[in-house]
């Protein structure tokens, strides 16, 4: 990875430890809401109560073990500020997975200095110092031990590390990320299963102190279950598929995401255990690094600083295979795109792009593993539903962008110059006509409430529009948010779909799926078309009259324009992408 002398790694690696230092003491200052809201507040409980007392309620909502840490940063009270005493605990933190790191990537480089670079690009990555120093999160206190627990497997300590574990897994729940690899590992006998009964009595112990000093054991036990019903939405800001759906979906898309992320982590777990690969130091950093990247891409309900686990072992992960260089970086780049909405009021719009690159990430890994258990191409069964399932994607994506062009002020000013228009006949100017209509179709297309159509008035102070057609304007908004939702879900899907089948060699059936889908299409235009012209004798029920503002600004030929520029468009697209899939079928030599 680096090809300078070992004597040069130690002075890098002395100047980076340098520069985090000076970092860390930087953004330790730095307050934030969550800083203010909790963490500050537990710290004062525990402070002006006593920590006997307070740890005996349910005044935080975070493990027992956090809060012990918190209780012993109260004593440093008088001479070092709160909110630097509470940071220092994940910094602390940040030392041992330090250590933990220069362990692990010493068992590679025994004899050179690179152990040491890699502690130090560790405790000098953004995400580590955000996430420690400038956030004041937890996320480096169970990563750190997931790190210790990665150590004990390797160097084949199945107590220690399943203790580990255990440990992480009291601090924060996001501990179960590691989980898919301890099983692995467990199937191929590398840890008795018999270890795993360690992790509830470890749990068990790390609370048994709040529970003797008077809290209710169930309370203590089930914290987890009570941080799960906090937040009612799929993603939280976290860089995984679920960004895409809206937070009204939260209800309908929770049990199906969940029940899927586990058929296709209980997949992986399955595959990989069958797979007869050496279970060699590099193999193992592989497997545990796709364990805690995929968990979270998969399930919904995810945070922001999720993919802290991803980060960290990314960079191990790179140490064993220097060809993987890449991963890290955009591993930095996801996760500082995901929490920068929080820390620095960035538009949530651009953890999209964190979603983007995830998935590629995942896909490289997931490649990256296939190759190393010299696997071929995904199973007949399995890629032959998702090539349907691509083909069915691809109408949903084709009508929704045909319906987007449409929604749009320069469809509405090209109608207005078509001959065949009628003028309105109660006064509205051409200019005026596209003014109000134009201010509709951003209405329509945008988040702003029912209340911006209400304030629009004419120069006599009268209402552009009445009540009833404001809520039919708002029922046609609602109807449209749907199905705009609908396809950016379907792109999703599609683009997690495409980067896979290049990561699983299925890429010759996702081409069969697209080109299907191009042809489903067009046979779904066709029909609803042919429905159309059968039942254009039967007309929408509108309490609307010929004077009414939405009649005047959208006459009925324009609708009928609209329908035949979309039809033209979906079959142009559709025609286009059958051909465009069978260029590239013939092109890489894919046969049906």
């Amino acid at each position: 990875m680096i090809s300078l002398k070992n004597s040069k790694l130690k002075g890098i690696a002395g100047l980076l430890f340098l520069i985090s230092i000076l970092l860390r003491v930087i953004s330790i200052p730095h307050s934030n809401p969550d800083m203010a809201a909790y963490n500050l507040l537990w710290y004062q409980t525990l402070f002006q109560k006593g920590i006997g007392e307070a740890l005996a309620t349910n005044f935080s909502n975070y493990t027992p073990p956090y809060t012990y840490f918190l209780a012993l940063a109260t004593f440093s009270h008088g001479f070092i500020p709160p909110l630097t005493a509470i940071k220092l605990i994940p910094i602390c933190f940040d030392l041992l997975g330090a250590f933990f790191i220069f362990k692990i990537v010493k068992l590679k480089y025994d004899q050179a200095d690179m152990p040491y670079l890699a502690g130090a690009v560790y405790f000098t990555a953004p995400t580590v110092i955000l996430n420690s120093a400038y956030w004041g999160q937890a996320d480096s206190l169970y990563t750190s031990l997931l790190l210790v627990c990665l150590y004990f497997a390797m160097v084949e300590k199945s107590f220690p590390a399943i203790l580990a574990f255990g440990l992480a897994f009291s601090i924060k729940a996001q501990a179960v990320f590691f989980l898919p690899f301890l099983a692995v590992l467990a199937i191929r006998k590398r840890i008795p299963w018999l270890y795993f009964g360690i992790i509830p009595l470890v749990y068990l112990a790390a609370v048994m102190p709040v529970v003797m000093l008077g809290r209710p054991l169930l309370d203590a036990l089930f914290i987890y279950t009570q941080q799960a019903d906090t937040y009612t939405v799929l993603s939280r800001n976290a860089p995984n598929f679920y960004i895409l759906f809206p937070r009204e979906w939260y209800s309908a898309g929770l049990i199906p995401g969940i029940a899927a992320a586990i058929g296709f982590i209980v997949y992986w777990i399955s595959s990989t255990a069958k797979s007869k690969t050496k279970l060699d130091h590099r193999y193992i950093i592989l497997i545990a690094f796709i364990s805690t990247s995929l968990v979270p891409f998969l399930l919904p309900k995810m945070h922001d600083r999720y993919f802290y686990p991803a980060d960290v072992l990314s960079i191990v992960l790179a140490f064993f295979q220097p060809s993987l260089w890449f991963i890290p970086v955009m591993y930095q780049i996801i996760s500082t795109l995901a929490i920068s909405n929080f820390l620095f009021g960035t538009s949530s719009s651009i953890v999209i792009i964190g979603f983007i690159l995830n998935t590629i990430a995942i896909a490289v890994m997931i490649r990256t593993q296939r190759i190393t258990e010299e696997r071929g191409a995904a199973k007949q069964k399995i890629s032959s539903a998702l090539s349907w399932l691509a083909a069915f994607l691809i109408p949903v994506i084709l009508f929704g962008i045909s319906l987007n062009i449409l929604l749009t002020p320069a469809y509405i000013r090209f109608e207005y110059a078509m001959p065949h228009i009628p003028a309105d006949e109660y006064g509205f100017s051409k200019s005026e006509r596209f003014q109000w209509a134009a201010q509709t179709m951003d209405y329509l297309t945008n988040g702003k409430q029912t209340r911006t159509l209400s304030r629009l008035e004419f120069e006599n102070g009268t209402p552009v529009f009445s009540n009833y057609e404001i809520t039919l304007v708002d029922q046609i908004k609602s109807s449209l948010r749907k199905a705009f939702s609908f396809r950016e879900i379907s792109l999703g899907m599609l683009f997690i779909l495409g980067v896979f089948a290049w990561a699983g060699d299925w890429a010759a059936k996702f081409v069969n799926g697209v080109k299907r889908g191009g042809w489903l299409t067009i046979g779904s235009a066709g029909i609803l078309g042919i429905a159309l012209i059968t039942l254009k004798g039967i007309q929408p029920q509108f309490d609307l009259q010929s004077t009414d503002t939405l009649l005047r600004l959208f006459p009925i030929r324009l609708w009928q324009d609209a329908f035949l520029w979309m039809m033209i468009g979906i079959f142009g697209s559709s025609s286009l992408l059958i051909l465009f899939s069978t260029k590239v079928k013939s092109r890489i030599g894919i046969q049906k």
